[in-house]
């Protein structure tokens, strides 16, 4: 996990201004704001938050949302954004998906966006973990997984079964990073503590899976 965090620390650190692929939400998020809506969601975790896009997304449309992420930059942006938006309703902590800096059954809903697959699998595993430990009951878990369709898949240094380290390029910067992709079967077991899951592909992006879950 370390030298994951370094990497997108030293990614985030060297942003002069926010690409216009960070300034709005990916269809995922929108997608759902329905979803929270119907089930009177008022408190959000966007884990691995970056540099606040969803966070700020969420908060304008009346949620109370806490972001967290492992690089500090990435955080100083999101704090700037939202003294910018006159926000109120969107704070951010500084942390790590294996070890969410919060108290348990504190959330209405999470959210995590292309985030959770770039760890080794038992990472992945204590993640959902924590997932489950920070929310609250009939809590809603929403999340992305890359799938082994995914051209990616088999790119790179095999680290483990599913898992390598590939080569990542945004906006000139590159940068080596863990990528673990999931099949159906395996994605469904990940959840298995949940009262209910649905893992389905992505309309925009069929080489992720989406993940809605019911504590």
């Amino acid at each position: 996990m370390f030298r994951i965090s370094m990497a997108w620390e030293k990614y985030y650190s060297t942003l002069r201004r926010l690409p216009r692929r960070l300034q709005k939400p990916v269809p995922f998020v929108t997608e759902v704001l329905p979803t929270l809506r119907r089930h009177k969601i008022k408190n959000v975790l966007d884990l691995g938050c970056g540099t606040g896009r969803h966070c700020i997304y969420l908060a304008k449309n009346g949620f109370n949302i806490i972001g967290v992420d492992v690089s500090e930059s990435a955080l100083k942006m999101a704090n700037a954004w939202v003294r910018k938006e006159r926000l109120t309703n969107a704070t951010f902590m500084q942390g790590t998906m294996t070890n969410i800096p919060v108290k348990n059954r504190h959330f209405d809903a999470v959210i995590s966006v292309s985030v959770i697959h770039h760890a080794l699998e038992k990472d992945i595993v204590k993640t959902i973990g924590e997932v489950y430990r920070v929310l609250k009951k009939n809590g809603i878990f929403f999340t992305n997984l890359a799938s082994v369709k995914d051209p990616r898949y088999g790119l790179g240094q095999k680290v483990e079964n599913g898992t390598f380290r590939i080569l990542e390029a945004f906006e000139e910067k590159r940068f080596e990073e863990l990528h673990h992709f999931f099949k159906k079967q395996e994605a469904s077991k990940l959840l298995v503590c949940f009262a209910q899951a649905k893992v389905e592909r992505l309309k925009n992006k069929p080489n992720y899976w989406k993940i809605t879950a019911l504590k």
